[in-house]
């Protein structure tokens, strides 16, 4: 039997998660879910005219409902409220009124039909919607993840690579917290080529040290450049967070992804269980295990922060019930 992947939504961001998944050739079969029932319908029969291509495995691609994500693997949950074109909020909050109804209304149908599959939120805010899903439904809670900050994290890499001119591969960092304005980065435990970054920028003698306010800025400031250049959009990138993701639980590969889950307040003496964006060991079973990174001061007051402002939207969640 082969792999089965789920995705609903398929709006500005949905479509871009389809077509990376395709190209990925992991999956036999693809459901598509979307409240406009003949937009699922027109992407699913698009990309199945693109089997016919070389490059491309015979995935079988349909639209359909909830009743076929009962044997799927993964499904990834892109559904957000529909805004004119130009009109999408960037304000967490203001995305949350209109989308808590929506998550919940998700979650309502799929548990009527299963609680096997591993789910993945990308859907914003997506700290708040991970939130909900975990705590307001019997879902077990280690098949609920977002991705958190995979993509501030790739960002954060992107600009050190690009700073220092080498493959941003080549960097290990992680944005921590909230997806959104008050991630941070884990400036104390960025290595470059296995250095820790002091060691490494005393080697580029002739290039400006960065500031952990710089990386901080720019990964954050980054997405809402693209958000505003793309009239609302932002769907390219993260939609490669989520199928990275995706590909880590379908292979079991217990790869290390800051992605968000439900973390237990111990893990960093909070006074409440929270999902945020954390280096989390990911593979078959969802949430392998949460890894507690090491903070600095600075960083423990950001963290602090940060989640002040997902609690914040959680208790605004919990008013729109």
């Amino acid at each position: 039997m082969g792999h089965k992947l789920g995705i609903i939504g398929v709006g500005h961001v949905g479509e871009l998660v389809l077509s990376t998944a395709v190209h990925q050739n992991l999956y036999s079969d693809i459901v598509l879910i979307d409240i406009k029932e003949n937009k699922a319908k027109g992407e699913a029969l698009d990309q199945t005219h693109a089997t016919g291509f070389m490059t491309r495995s015979n995935t079988n691609i349909v639209h359909g409902s909830y009743k076929d994500l009962k044997d799927a693997d993964v499904v990834i949950i892109a559904a957000t409220h529909q805004y004119p074109k130009g009109q999408i909020p960037g304000d967490r909050q203001e995305l949350l009124k209109d989308n808590a109804k929506i998550f919940r209304q998700i979650m309502t149908d799929l548990t009527k039909i299963t609680t096997d599959p591993n789910l993945l939120f990308i859907s914003n805010p997506v700290d708040t919607a991970v939130y909900i899903a975990a705590t307001e439904f019997d879902y077990p809670v280690h098949k609920v993840l977002g991705t958190g900050t995979t993509l501030d994290s790739a960002r954060l890499k992107q600009f050190i690579g690009a700073h220092y001119n080498v493959d941003p591969k080549s960097v290990q960092a992680y944005m921590l917290g909230e997806h959104g304005y008050s991630a941070f980065p884990g400036f104390s435990q960025i290595t470059v080529g296995g250095m820790d970054y002091p060691s490494f920028d005393e080697l580029y003698s002739d290039v400006d040290t960065l500031t952990r306010q710089q990386m901080m800025e720019y990964a954050v400031q980054t997405a809402y450049e693209v958000f505003h250049a793309k009239e609302g959009v932002t769907n390219a990138a993260v939609a490669q967070a989520a199928n990275e993701v995706a590909r880590n639980i379908l292979l079991d590969e217990r790869a290390i992804q800051p992605v968000c889950s439900l973390i237990p307040k111990e893990l960093y003496n909070l006074d409440n269980d929270i999902v945020f964006g954390l280096p989390t060991v990911v593979g078959r079973k969802g949430v392998i295990k949460h890894l507690a990174m090491p903070l600095d001061d600075v960083e423990r007051s950001q963290l602090d922060r940060s989640v002040k402002a997902i609690q914040d939207n959680i208790d605004l969640a919990n008013e729109l019930k």
